[in-house]
């Protein structure tokens, strides 16, 4: 019995270090998007600015805070996302607030998004972001992660 006590606590403490190894925090992680808005049937050029808060140690999913800007108009907009990645390919979506529109009525919106990896690091991605009464707004760009 005292060598089955010994072998199950040394299976227990491998065990509790593997777990701890494995659930280490993510590196905070940095992407600038740039490329074209379609917001209120106009397009312009713009980008994306968005910092990984949180990564999942097991399953393929990350948390980010994006602020989005057109750089022709006054709008924004600002959302809280989850992406998942499976793959190259990441689908996602958040919510958050803002105006891309530029229409002056700041309010609730979300997004979803999709990315495709092209190489370590760069990815396309096209995103929408939607809300109550106000117009769709869309994005595809080029994603450079840090």
């Amino acid at each position: 019995m005292n060598q089955l006590a010994r072998l199950l606590c040394l299976v227990s403490i491998a065990a509790a270090a593997l777990t701890a190894a494995a659930a280490r925090p993510a590196l905070a992680q940095v992407s600038i998007d740039g490329g074209v808005f379609a917001v209120n049937g106009t397009t312009d050029l713009g980008g994306l600015v968005s910092l990984q808060i949180f990564k999942t140690p097991v399953l393929p999913l990350a948390v980010e805070v994006t602020g989005a800007k057109p750089f022709a108009a006054s709008g924004f907009a600002a959302t809280g996302d989850a992406r998942f990645t499976v793959g190259g390919t990441t689908f996602g979506g958040g919510i958050g607030f803002g105006d891309l529109a530029s229409s002056g009525s700041y309010a609730g919106l979300y997004d979803i998004l999709l990315a495709q990896k092209l190489i370590p690091h760069l990815a396309i991605e096209a995103r929408m972001w939607m809300g109550e009464r106000r117009p769709a707004s869309a994005f595809i760009g080029l994603r450079a992660s840090l």
